[in-house]
């Protein structure tokens, strides 16, 4: 497949480049967000309905370690370097720890911007929202992490935003039709027979995997969109290319070497 283009995008040209690569390698997002909840879904099976909760909230500890594995897989597209799943998952797992910390900075700061109400939420949310990405494909640490995404949100909230509103809104209409549609054979299927209600649960969070690349894909998609305009990565491709020049073909009527 060939990569994505390297060109600067507005927002809805991002969600195209989201939807398409997601449509390349949907079950490898899909096994992506299914490999680190996988515990949590397990454990879920045996506790009680009154616990579930608590369950759901440790959950929250798989979702940066399932974006850093998509970063990997959504490299692949800007970068054209083949990247498997496996390759994803064995670069990824080791640095866990650093994710989490990532994270935790994160939604504090986030958190911070309650300070400024809802404005002061949504710029914040804006300038971290490429420091998992950044973190998961650069050497850096939790700090440098963060001075990354900062830096690459400078002039940029706007746009960052754009993607990020939009690609919620996405998931929120499938969520809640999910749900929608799991109440309504939930209540068909109890009149019938007797299941466990924390099936119920467990359908849902299932159901809530399948469709949780649309808001973990994007933060890598405005990652490389944040280095091409602020960066021109696209130009260092292009240079990259032209100081590596393919062998020139030869003429079709050239004599063949002598091969002594």
């Amino acid at each position: 497949m060939p990569p994505i283009a390297l060109h600067a995008r507005p927002a809805t040209g991002l969600i195209d480049a989201t939807i398409a690569i997601l449509r390349r390698r949907y079950w490898d997002f899909f096994l992506a967000e299914l490999i680190p909840i996988a515990p949590f879904l397990v454990v879920a099976v045996f506790v009680s309905r009154a616990h579930i909760t608590y369950v759901t909230y440790a959950t929250g500890l798989a979702a940066p370690l399932a974006i850093a594995i998509d970063a990997w897989l959504v490299a692949q597209d800007f970068t054209g370097a083949p990247v498997s799943l496996g390759d994803a998952v064995r670069r990824t797992l080791p640095r866990w720890p650093g994710l989490i910390a990532v994270q935790v900075v994160v939604v504090l700061t986030c958190l911070l911007g309650l300070v400024g109400l809802i404005v002061g939420v949504f710029v914040m949310v804006a300038w971290m929202y490429t420091a998992i990405p950044a973190y998961a494909l650069e050497d850096v640490g939790t700090s440098g992490a963060i001075d990354r995404s900062l830096a690459l949100a400078r002039g940029n909230v706007r746009h960052i935003l754009g993607v990020a509103l939009a690609a919620l809104l996405g998931f929120e209409i499938l969520r809640l039709t999910i749900v929608s549609l799991n109440t309504w054979l939930w209540g068909v299927a109890t009149r019938h027979v007797y299941i466990p209600p924390r099936v119920d649960t467990l359908v849902v969070m299932i159901g809530t995997l399948a469709i949780l690349p649309i808001v973990h894909i994007p933060h890598t998609v405005v990652y490389y969109d944040l280095r091409i305009r602020c960066e021109g990565i696209d130009l260092e491709a292009m240079a990259a290319a032209l100081d590596d020049p393919a062998p020139a073909a030869p003429a079709p009527n050239a004599p063949a070497a002598d091969p002594a």
